[in-house]
């Protein structure tokens, strides 16, 4: 009898012999078996670090997000370190490219290393792609471009950036290299090219120069995980440059590829003090400072050249880590690698490219502004006006009208024109990221009418004046919040000079007195405006390496309800932490 199929494809057949139900029940459990085994194939395979993996990203495009560029890629850097000798599955290495693509486009605004990192990408992952709430016209273009590259090598480049540096080979493949972006004096240096393509190599070289040798050194590389390694020895880490180029070589010692040359070698700096992740070759720990006659620290004292007393070497900034007892002094676990317990990267040195930023200033200064009064009679803060009945020689009553401004003058005519108002002015403010802050500021006015205005005094014109006093609220003060974006290179940095601009809004006055002839005897009567404010202006400044600034803002105000415009000008002084 034929046999029948069903929608699963499994096989149902009515057997006329005992023989003959046995061998189709075997064939049935053989599909069986071939197809979850062939379902459980399917299922992408996963790397032991993939979690770790995609929590540092996740956590590095935060720091994009909020401005942290060099945060951001600091943890790619780490995560891709520890993506190596096959920790983590391709699509999850393509993550971290892609990340890498996102960051040089968008907050780098470097489109070459942008493309090659996404090329690096789809290399890996052809369905990688950039995070839909990330992209921008400008990483949409890089994406296509790195599309259209397709499986061709990356362009040659050959920076000490931390972006990949290659050079295409000769008809087989290229070596892709990550250069360090710094590494320790008297400490072994990591070098670790891997293979595209189909690039076989006999024997990769790497050729190295330290400072003060005049010329390059040669050092056979070995196998590690899918490319090969090899480590700088610390006796050529002095401080200043290392310069090295990485060559492949057949049997015939004829170049397949190189990263780097001769003319133009990598060049990582040398630095005695470490601001980046400590490099290693994929799945090693970072080589250690060679002893410089130590072996243990002394007593309260530590540092790269010795270990804890009577312990064993902790993880340094970037090492990967499963808890905080597994990183050294002053650090945390964080995301699977060893991180500054304030969340923030430590400050570099003069030299180096990352600082920390200011995150509490406070300052002083005075200056002058120029309120500008239109034609015409403006609203005085002393003009009273008020109505009082008197009796003629005829018995009959009358009521007149009585204007004055007390003791002042209040012009009947004020040409359009800058009137001087004199102030102290003080700021506080927390910058909450390296580029956003949020201040309170007070400015105080010297010469305003009383916060409690007298009435006018009785005389021969006007025998019967208000005997109440007037309210002129915020007379001296003017009292706001401000929002601050540094727009300099390194944002609020803690030295050198800092540009940002600011805008914001409060309650208070400002009151200028209009100019009189000087042939008047009495003082002019002070204009009133008020009591809302909104304020936008650009503040200049240099911090000093004490702590310590200086500099100037320029604000525009402008007064509502009862409208004024005023330009203040506002050198200060101040220190920040």
């Amino acid at each position: 009898m034929p046999a029948q199929g069903d929608p699963s494809g499994r096989v149902v057949a009515i057997a006329e012999s005992h023989n003959e139900m046995t061998s189709r029940r075997s064939t049935l459990l053989v599909g069986s078996f071939v197809i979850l085994t062939s379902t459980a194939f399917a299922q992408p395979p996963q790397g032991p670090r993939d979690r770790q993996t995609r929590s540092l990203i996740t956590n590095a495009m935060e720091d994009y997000q909020n401005l942290e560029i060099e945060r951001a890629v600091e943890r790619l850097q780490i995560a891709l370190r520890g993506c190596g000798n096959g920790s983590c599955s391709p699509q999850v290495v393509a993550r971290v490219h892609m990340s890498l693509g996102i960051v040089a486009v968008g907050g780098q605004q470097n489109n070459d290393a942008g493309v090659e990192s996404m090329s690096r990408a789809l290399q890996l992952d052809s369905n990688a792609e950039p995070d839909p709430l990330l992209v921008t016209p400008e990483i949409s273009a890089a994406f296509r471009q790195a599309q259209s590259r397709g499986s061709r090598p990356a362009s040659t480049s050959n920076n000490t950036s931390g972006n990949t540096s290659t050079r295409p080979s000769r008809g087989q493949g290229e070596l892709l290299h990550t250069p360090a972006p710094e590494q320790l004096e008297n400490t072994p240096l990591p070098v670790y090219v891997e293979p595209s393509g189909s690039l076989t190599a006999e024997h990769v070289y790497v050729n190295f120069r330290g400072n003060g040798m005049r010329a390059f050194e040669r050092r056979e590389m070995t196998r590690v995980a899918n490319g090969w390694g090899t480590e700088i020895p610390c006796a050529n880490m002095i401080q200043g440059n290392i310069e090295y180029y990485v060559v492949a070589q057949d049997a015939g010692g004829q170049e397949l590829a190189s990263a780097g040359s001769e003319s133009s070698p990598v060049q990582v700096t040398v630095v005695a003090r470490r601001t980046s992740p400590a490099p290693a070759l994929p799945g090693r720990m970072p080589p250690e400072t060679c002893a410089s006659g130590m072996d243990e620290c002394p007593p309260g004292m530590s540092g790269p050249s010795c270990r804890p007393r009577g312990g064993a070497r902790r993880g340094g900034l970037g090492d990967a880590c499963v808890s905080n007892d597994e990183c050294g002094e002053g650090m945390r676990c964080d995301g699977g690698a060893c991180s500054a317990s304030d969340g923030e990267t430590p400050e570099r040195p003069s030299t180096g490219t990352t600082e920390r930023f200011s995150r509490f200033s406070i300052d002083v200064g005075g200056g002058i502004g120029l309120a500008y009064l239109g034609g015409g009679r403006p609203p005085y803060a002393e003009y009273r006006r008020w109505q009082f009945i008197t009796t003629d020689s005829n018995g009959q009553r009358q009521t007149q009208v009585q204007e004055s401004c007390g003791e002042f003058v209040c012009s009947p005519q004020v040409n359009a024109g800058f009137a001087p108002t004199y102030f102290l002015s003080a700021l506080i403010r927390y910058n909450i990221t390296r580029r956003i802050g949020v201040g309170l500021g007070v400015r105080f006015q010297f010469d305003t009418a009383p916060w409690e205005i007298p009435p006018p005094r009785a005389t021969m014109t006007a025998p019967n004046p208000p005997s109440t006093s007037v309210s002129n609220p915020f007379a001296n003060l003017l009292l706001n919040a401000r929002l601050y974006y540094a727009f300099t290179p390194k944002g609020f940095a803690t030295q050198g000079f800092v540009a940002s601009a600011f805008i914001g809004g409060g309650v208070g006055q400002i009151e200028p007195a209009p100019p009189l002839p000087s042939s008047t005897g009495r003082q002019p009567a002070h204009v009133l405006s008020g009591y809302g404010n909104a304020v936008v202006g650009t503040r200049l400044e240099y911090n000093l390496r004490n702590g310590f600034h200086f500099g100037a803002e320029i604000g525009l105000q402008f007064m509502f309800p009862t409208f004024l415009f005023a330009v203040d000008v506002t050198p200060f002084v101040g220190f920040h932490i």
